[in-house]
């Protein structure tokens, strides 16, 4: 049976290098180091898991780290927290199980370090954990470029966040996006071209320069979020359960500083056009500002927005919502938590049959070995008494000879 885990323990960590889960690998050297040291200690055979932010955003984000710890042992308790169960075993004897999972964990480290990341790993790692598909709280956003080069307008990225996340972590995700799809053709690029160095620095430079950019949401009337809601969350500022975004990239021209110059002294000279004609467009242009001014509802709107009296109410909820939606959470967890229980149990049992069935053939062919020699000894011993007997009868038959001739003489 340790076998068994060993063997599940050292497949979970290859899966958590495939998915590049480093944060995952880094917190179960740190609990299986301390194990591993402390073997005779008790208090370092029980992880926080219901009190401790940290380690649970760690282990809701791997699935496989939830199943390592199940292969090591732990087990969830009535309280929430994770304990070691050690099946029955003295401190000695599941010392040999921490050295193993110990030396696996640092052989999935140092082969996770050995290769460099994908971007698309490391913007993942950098946002909070994606929430599941149709959890409490979820919200989905899609974000579509315009403008930015033919390499980014059309382009549609969407990722799923916590209705309690905030606007900068939708503009990270809209970032990191804008990077990775600036950079994938110079990357394909630079993978062909012989010259790798002068290749590797252009798509950064680009991704900064295109870092200028607007998010727009289209269903509450072009609204163009500012810089002071990046600290508010999604659900306070309308974007939940569901939000559709438009992110528009501000061209170089725009904001190239000799671009600008030339935009301004053109405009300045069409203004001194304007000042030698007549007065007769003056309260024309007082009739277009006045047109272009919003509408009081419209102030009153992004004013709630933007209130946090207002707007913290409505993003946190009543307390049995939060109750409920924590409730949905656990049984959640629970329920992911039994899904490897079962898968692991699973395993061993399948694990079990093979040895078995093993075992069984093994005995088979033993037995079938042992008549085969119980049927040799028995043809010898056939043989030898035939021998016996033939050599009695020649003997016998001799004397009949040698009494017959002396008979006759």
């Amino acid at each position: 049976m340790a076998d068994a885990h060993v063997a599940s323990m050292e497949q979970r960590a290859n899966n958590m290098v495939a998915q590049r889960a480093e944060p995952a690998l880094r917190l179960l050297h740190t609990i299986v180091t301390s194990l591993h040291e402390n073997a005779a200690d008790p208090r370092y055979r029980r992880l926080p898991y219901s009190t401790n932010r940290k380690l649970r955003s760690v282990l809701d984000k791997s699935t496989e780290g939830q199943a390592f710890l199940m292969a090591l042992g732990y087990r969830l308790d009535r309280t929430g927290d994770l304990t070691l169960d050690l099946r029955g075993r003295s401190v000695d004897g599941v010392r040999p199980l921490y050295s193993s999972a110990l030396s696996t964990l640092s052989r999935a480290l140092q082969q996770l370090t050995s290769s460099p990341a994908p971007r698309e790993v490391q913007l993942d790692q950098s946002l909070p954990p994606q929430p599941a598909e149709g959890s409490a709280g979820v919200t989905s956003v899609t974000v579509k470029f315009v403008k930015g080069g033919p390499d980014l307008h059309g382009a549609v990225v969407s990722r799923r966040f916590d209705a309690g996340d905030t606007l900068r972590d939708v503009k990270r995700f809209v970032e990191g996006s804008m990077e990775i799809k600036l950079a994938r053709p110079r990357d394909e690029e630079a993978a062909f071209s012989s010259s790798s160095s002068s290749s590797a620095a252009v798509p950064a430079q680009d991704a900064a320069a295109a870092a200028d950019y607007q998010l727009v949401d289209r269903a509450q009337q072009n609204r163009a979020f500012a810089d002071d809601d990046a600290d508010t969350t999604l659900q306070a500022l309308g974007l939940w359960p569901s939000a559709n975004l438009t992110a528009v990239v501000r061209d170089a021209s725009e904001h190239d500083p000799s671009a600008l110059a030339h935009s301004h002294s053109g405009a300045a000279a069409e203004d001194t056009h304007a000042q030698q004609q007549s007065g007769k467009g003056h309260g024309q242009g007082q009739r277009q500002r006045q047109s272009q001014r919003p509408l009081p509802s419209q102030l009153l709107n992004a004013h709630k927005s933007r209130h946090e009296a207002y707007s913290s109410k409505r993003a946190m909820g009543t307390t049995h919502s939060a109750k409920r939606a924590q409730a949905a959470a656990a049984a959640e967890r629970r329920a992911a938590q039994d899904r490897v229980m079962a898968v692991l149990k699973q395993e061993a049992k399948a694990q079990d049959a093979t040895k078995a069935s093993q075992a069984q053939a093994q005995a088979q062919a033993q037995a079938q070995v042992q008549v085969q020699a119980e049927a040799e000894a028995q043809a010898q011993a056939q043989m030898e008494l035939d021998e016996a007997m033939a050599l009695q009868l020649a003997r016998e038959f001799e004397n009949e000879a040698a009494r017959t001739q002396s008979a006759q003489a």
